[in-house]
């Protein structure tokens, strides 16, 4: 088979599967097989592959079949133009969360020479550090910018340094282990000395229910993807956690929360904010589907 035959002979499965993205997966697969950049295929569709190729390849697709994510038989995930390794101990980064990232640049990089950036449940690191690469981009004082990152999970840790490593940031985040702001909150030592302070959190926020009810997210990691009964345990035990943070005389005059969101979660985080955070202003903002995704607490 040539390499255009076998990529329709797999999108089709794909497709009669109901794979959102069936080409673009089977591209993906096909190009981590043949170790071949994606444009590689389009270049040489009539080229011949070999029994092995073959063999390697319809192995990926029949996992892929069984709802494995391509993300994880590949290891890799490309977010905000950047290429991030991912394994089963973090969430894959979702196309989303990139909205995130535009959203605190508005903060930090546009009118703005300072900022202290503080990942919570950093997973990956694809957040920190896609921030951290665009201001090293937009040629700002870097040195001005300080970015931290937190995770409860040691191992995910581990695989968000290899990821800053691997994009020449990882001298610029420091990666701590905690749950949530309480590396923060209780190091009596730890000064945030930037005015400007801007939190990212993709924390977990599906139910129960609607983790039992995806086929496609059951191989990722349950406590990347499990909020409680409502979704929103973690934003709750952040927004009480910021209370904590401005109690710690840290000195801040700007602090704005990034949330993502389930679209249907918009009214409780509202609510839970106006009781939790009584002076903030919150914002909701669309993802390119139009959903609201984005929940942006700013307290002043």
């Amino acid at each position: 088979m040539t390499i255009a035959q076998i990529l329709k002979f797999s999108a089709d499965k794909l497709i009669a599967r109901g794979i959102d993205t069936p080409f673009l997966e089977a591209e993906i697969l096909l190009s981590h097989v043949l170790k071949k950049p994606q444009e590689f295929l389009f270049t040489h569709g009539e080229k011949k592959l070999s029994s092995l190729q073959i063999s390697s390849f319809k192995f990926q697709i029949s996992k892929r079949l069984k709802d494995v994510p391509a993300a994880y038989l590949t290891s890799h995930k490309e977010f905000y133009g950047l290429d991030f390794k991912v394994n089963q101990n973090i969430l894959i980064p979702r196309p989303e969360t990139e909205l995130m990232v535009d959203e605190a640049l508005k903060l930090v990089a546009h009118g703005s020479q300072s900022a202290t950036i503080l990942d919570v449940g950093t997973g990956s690191g694809c957040i920190i550090i896609a921030l951290a690469k665009q201001i090293k981009n937009y040629e700002l004082p870097i040195t001005n910018y300080k970015f931290i990152a937190t995770d409860i999970s040691a191992k995910a840790l581990a695989l968000a340094k290899q990821n800053a490593k691997a994009h020449h940031v990882n001298k610029k985040i420091k990666f701590i282990k905690g749950n949530l702001l309480e590396p923060i909150t209780k190091n009596n030592k730890f000064v945030i000395r930037n005015s400007k302070f801007v939190i990212t959190a993709n924390l977990p926020y599906l139910t129960p229910t609607q983790i039992k009810n995806s086929s496609s997210i059951k191989y990722e990691s349950k406590s990347a993807l499990d909020g409680g009964l409502d979704g929103l345990r973690y934003y709750k035990r952040l927004f009480k956690q910021i209370k904590q943070l401005r109690v710690a005389g840290c000195g801040l005059r700007d602090i704005t929360i990034l949330c993502e969101i389930d679209p249907r979660q918009t009214a409780k985080i509202k609510l839970f904010a106006k009781q939790l955070l009584p002076k903030a202003k919150l914002q909701i903002k669309k993802d390119l589907s139009g959903l609201n995704r984005l929940a942006i607490v700013k307290i002043i």
